[in-house]
């Protein structure tokens, strides 16, 4: 008796420490899947945001100040897109920055005072031209294309404020990048840097572009990378992972990251890295979702790829020209992402809570629709793989 109540205690104790280190780094909760995030934790940012945007839809706000209502909606859905690309902090970030805006919807306004004005003739209105298509929005550094897979790495650089040196006892740090672009000669990266919000914009923009241009130095001087293979990149205080109203918030916003192009067999990719971005050579006929055989070595990629790493889970992305309705595109590109999830839990017996698909229809061009070349590099299909990486 002695000995199963003993069993049952360290069971508990193990339980117990098992989800102390899974919280001990930020707050996590259940997963209800709303956001079309796989995985059975999510960060609470994400669904506070949508318990926030209910919230005010429930109290009619959404018809109280419907524009208003629309703009903390979209930002809402903004921090989902960006938690799902290669920007995971960041997507936490506007979530909480999503919620602010839903909490704050429709304040009481004052009643201003009626003045009557004397009609005006009325305006003649001149027939409006047809509107010319969208430029494509810039593409995302993280945004893969059928050639290159994007790698994606953050690194644990901690920078002093107003500094921009890169301290010798990170370079292990660097070596996550310097020691793959060694092995994997085609490469190419872009490194990233961020600021906190001390001090000017403008200041904050050339600390964040020399931080770097530094970790761009340390590659060429340390690892012997060519300089033709780096690029940098400074986003100064735009795009902050944490609140700068603390210390450690401000040092979590003095950060680099790392997104590598590479043409590499995602099967030998050792370690793995926090997140990787393929987008799948695969062909639809119009109005279809059908997948033909050919394309499955294209969705094996994927198959493989988390099969070896079971601590993965993947967002299966489906997007489309411009040609049809945006509903009709939506529900098409919706489609194609559902039968590629299909396909690898039925093929590869990857469990449901690990996959989510997620149609964009038309809204992420990365091409002119103008042109048969440019909507076939619309109709795309993308795999966002993350990986839960043992500190």
């Amino acid at each position: 008796m002695n000995r199963r109540h003993a069993v049952k205690v360290s069971g508990a104790l193990v339980t117990m420490l098992s989800m102390s280190t899974m919280f001990g780094c930020a707050s996590y909760e259940v997963n209800n899947k709303r956001g079309a995030i796989p995985g059975y934790y999510i960060r609470q940012e994400m669904q506070q945001a949508d318990r926030a945007v209910e919230a005010a839809r429930q109290a009619g706000k959404d018809k109280t100040c419907p524009a208003e209502f629309k703009a903390a909606e979209d930002a809402k859905n903004n921090a989902y897109d960006v938690f799902r690309a290669c920007h995971t902090e960041e997507g936490a970030a506007l979530a909480k920055q999503a919620t602010a805006k839903a909490e704050a919807l429709c304040p009481p306004q004052p009643v201003a005072k009626q003045v009557v004005q004397p009609a005006e003739p009325a305006e003649i209105v001149q027939p409006m031209a047809a509107p010319a298509e969208l430029v494509p929005a810039p593409i995302p550094a993280a945004e893969p294309t059928p050639e290159m897979m994007k790698y994606c790495v953050s690194l644990a650089i901690e920078f002093d404020i107003n500094k921009a040196d890169v301290r010798p006892q990170y370079r292990d740090e660097v070596a996550k990048v310097g020691d793959f672009m060694k092995k994997n000669p085609s490469t190419t990266a872009l490194i990233e840097g961020y600021a906190d919000e001390v001090g000017p914009a403008g200041y904050n923009m050339q600390l964040s572009q020399q931080r770097a241009e530094n970790v761009v130095k340390y590659l060429v001087d340390e690892f012997g990378i060519a300089p033709s293979r780096l690029s940098a990149k400074g986003y100064g205080e735009g795009k902050p992972v944490a609140d700068n109203a603390s210390e450690a918030g401000k040092q979590k916003n003095r950060r680099i990251n790392a997104i590598i192009d590479c043409v590499v067999d995602v099967k030998e990719l050792a370690p793995p890295p926090e997140r990787l971005c393929i987008s799948l050579k695969m062909e639809f006929a119009t109005g279809s979702a059908e997948i033909g055989n050919s394309y499955n070595d294209e969705m094996n990629k994927v198959g493989d790829y988390m099969k070896k790493y079971p601590s993965t889970s993947a967002v299966i992305e489906g997007h489309t020209d411009n040609l049809g309705s945006p509903e009709l595109n939506l529900k098409l590109s919706q489609q194609r992402a559902e039968n590629v999830v299909q396909y690898l839990a039925q093929q590869y017996g990857i469990d449901r809570s690990r996959l989510a698909a997620k149609g964009y229809g038309s809204s992420r061009s990365i091409a002119y629709n103008n042109t048969s070349e440019g909507r076939q590099k619309n109709r795309r299909i993308n795999a966002i793989i993350d990986c839960v990486i043992s500190k």
